[in-house]
């Protein structure tokens, strides 16, 4: 651990003498920012959480600027805050934050770096979370739900999402508050007017979905080839659960697929994967044009109505709303490789809103953090993250409440009414071991290279797994030694 620990610092030094000057201006008097660490006194008064109403602490974050922007956090802010008035926040916000987390990791001053910070620096969090840097999070799943106070995080969470959390060494160190989800995002109008299926709930009624949309002329599936690994978030890693799952081996899968057990990409599983896409290809279900095409030009396809369905992630509608007519709504479906309706469909999930909290603080700091941690996951909160930052909540009695949910996006209605009639699984493909031989990502770029081809019906998938699993096996050895 020391030895990991040590190389993140070594490859940080280049960061750190850029951001010198930023590391001393933010160092100044801290001080003042940290709690002495002083227990209460048996007559203090606390609050709910045995926590104490007088000692005044400071919670200093780190909050990276993305598209979802803070209006959201400073919400959150507020009301904790209000209920808490002893507890005061120190925000340095950036669209910058990762290298300003590094940074602070090279410098080595527990004093100056934040409390809380909401998205990892550019080594990743693993070699941290080995060096002891990062504090474990595992107890807040078991935490009481301030507006629910009989239940903990864990009874409230969607299905599928405490498993989705990333862990390193058995450990949660990466607490995520709110979700995003992958799968086929279409135009509900277009599929109403041409009676097609919006739920097909088997591997047969999804190619009959398919050839149904080939016969009008409309090109059935898109996505963005300058992009292939968009691929993924239809008929990426949740797919070969599925398939694993359908053998009744889903758990065993999974675990061998976080530690890069056994094969990976010649694995019954992936070859089936790569075998159905291979078949669709052949059948003409993506455009000719694939490998062009970007992001949003995908996207636009479905929105001008040249392909029925496009492989991306629930944020295609916060994305693309400039470029979308007002009475445009997005509609979703999950692609189903289950052969009945019996088998459980698997759902690509992403985690997001990521909360880290550094290990080196005073006990009361952490406390303090984690207790706001928890804040997020109040249904107020998550409701109006939801709303003003496109954010899918991770509370499952969100969905259940009709009037909330009418509130958010088209395409967030769609994927929550989705998820709850299908009883589909959710889940974030991870791994719990980091591997830095080269062949690793030779092996990724040759999977990459092939998507496109495979997916036209151009190029058989079996050449191009078994090179990707000799690179990944050679990565694996390299990286025991």
């Amino acid at each position: 651990m020391r030895k990991n620990f040590a190389k993140l610092t070594a490859l940080s030094l280049t960061v750190a003498m850029s951001g010198s000057l930023l590391a001393a201006c933010s160092s100044g008097n801290t001080q003042q920012n940290q709690v002495a660490q002083t227990q209460p006194s048996a007559s203090a008064e606390v609050y709910e959480n045995g926590l104490s109403k007088n000692e005044k602490v400071t919670l200093k974050v780190g909050f990276f600027m993305g598209g979802y922007g803070r209006e959201w956090f400073d919400y959150a802010i507020k009301s904790f805050t209000t209920k808490y008035p002893n507890v005061s926040f120190d925000i340095t916000a950036s669209a910058d934050m990762k290298n300003t987390i590094q940074t602070k990791i090279a410098a080595g001053n527990d004093n100056d770096m934040f409390d809380i910070f909401n998205t990892a620096p550019t080594s990743g969090i693993v070699p941290l979370a080995e060096a002891g840097k990062l504090e474990p999070l595992d107890d807040l799943f078991n935490k009481k739900l301030p507006d629910v106070p009989d239940k903990t995080v864990k009874d409230m969470i969607l299905p599928g999402m405490f498993e989705s959390f990333t862990r390193v060494n058995g450990k949660v160190y990466e607490f995520t508050t709110a979700s995003s989800f992958g799968g086929l995002f279409y135009n509900k109008t277009l599929f109403e007017k041409n009676g097609w299926n919006q739920t097909p709930r088997t591997w047969a009624e999804f190619n009959d979905l398919l050839a149904n949309i080939k016969k009008t002329g409309v090109t059935p599936i898109t996505f963005p080839g300058i992009h292939p690994n968009y691929h993924d978030w239809a008929f990426g890693d949740a797919k070969v659960f599925e398939l694993a799952d359908m053998k009744g081996g889903a758990d065993k899968y999974i675990e061998n697929f976080k530690t890069y057990t056994g094969p990976q990409y010649t694995s019954p599983e992936s070859i089936e994967h790569w075998n159905r896409l291979y078949e669709m290809g052949k059948k003409g279900y993506f455009p000719e044009g694939l490998p062009a095409l970007t992001h949003t030009q995908s996207q636009m396809q479905v929105i001008q109505g040249q392909a029925a369905m496009v492989s991306t992630g629930s944020h295609v509608e916060n994305e693309m709303k400039k470029s979308t007519p007002e009475d445009f709504k997005w509609g979703y479906m999950a692609v189903p490789f289950v052969e009945n309706k019996t088998q459980k469909i698997w759902i690509k999930s992403g985690i997001t809103n990521f909360n880290y909290m550094w290990a080196g603080k005073p006990e009361l700091n952490k406390k303090w953090s984690k207790e706001f941690i928890v804040w997020l996951m109040t249904l107020e909160n998550q409701q109006f993250a939801a709303e003003k930052s496109g954010a899918l909540p991770m509370r499952k009695d969100l969905i259940d409440n009709s009037a909330n949910v009418a509130k958010l996006s088209s395409s967030a209605q769609a994927i929550l009414k989705y998820i709850k009639e299908t009883e589909a699984r959710t889940y974030k493909a991870h791994r719990t071991v980091s591997i830095s031989d080269p062949n690793m990502v030779k092996a990724t770029k040759v999977r990459d290279e092939a998507i496109t081809k495979i997916v036209l019906g151009k190029q058989d998938p079996k050449p191009m797994l078994e090179e990707a699993e000799a690179l990944l096996q050679q990565a694996v050895k390299a990286q025991k030694k």
